[in-house]
């Protein structure tokens, strides 16, 4: 009976060892599922991470480049500031003050000038400024005779006006670059 009762209780440990042995596969197999999905999830991050590092050099990379595109357009912005203010210290401005008569008539640029002390008593200080510095006008004219003689009937020396230079021109008057250049040789 003794083997007897050691078979049975063989079997009676073997058979409440079992559902512990079951349990205990369960969770070895579950632990090796959560293992696989943690390494999936690892090798993940690890992507992301790779991505920004990628991303985040790329942005670094761009901004150097757009610092750089920043700090050239910055010097060509204030080199054209300047240059508008070189611009507008010359007084630019031609006075149209007649019309073409005739096709053998051309056009030319008369700068006049009235020295301060000629001015009218009620003329605003900054025309006598211009007049003081120099004003251009229009005139169409056969030639420089008559341009010069067109301009002192609208200008006459009796009242202090002076014709400082006769310059021809043909184009557009939205093109006189010339008057800078005259302006700047006499400031000069």
């Amino acid at each position: 009976m003794s083997n007897m009762a050691f078979l049975i209780g063989a079997v009676v440990v073997a058979l409440s060892a079992k559902p512990s042995y079951l349990k205990a596969q369960r969770t070895i197999r579950e632990a090796r599922q959560a293992i696989l999905e943690l390494k999936r999830r690892k090798h993940a991050l690890s992507q992301k991470v790779r991505m920004l590092a990628k991303e985040s050099l790329d942005q670094r990379l761009t901004a150097g480049q757009d610092q750089m595109e920043s700090d050239d357009l910055t010097g060509r912005i204030a080199g054209l500031q300047h240059r508008v203010q070189e611009l507008e210290a010359i007084d630019r401005r031609v006075l149209v003050l007649d019309e073409r008569r005739g096709l053998s008539e051309s056009g030319w640029i008369i700068r006049l000038r009235r020295p301060p002390d000629q001015a009218p008593a009620l003329e605003p200080s900054a025309v006598t400024r211009l007049w003081e510095e120099g004003r251009y006008v229009f005139f169409f004219a056969s030639d420089v005779a008559r341009a010069r003689r067109k301009s002192l009937v609208r200008f006459p020396e009796e009242q202090g006006f002076e014709i400082l230079e006769v310059i021809p021109h043909a184009d557009d008057l939205s093109t006189v670059s010339v008057l800078g250049q005259v302006a700047q040789k006499e400031s000069a």
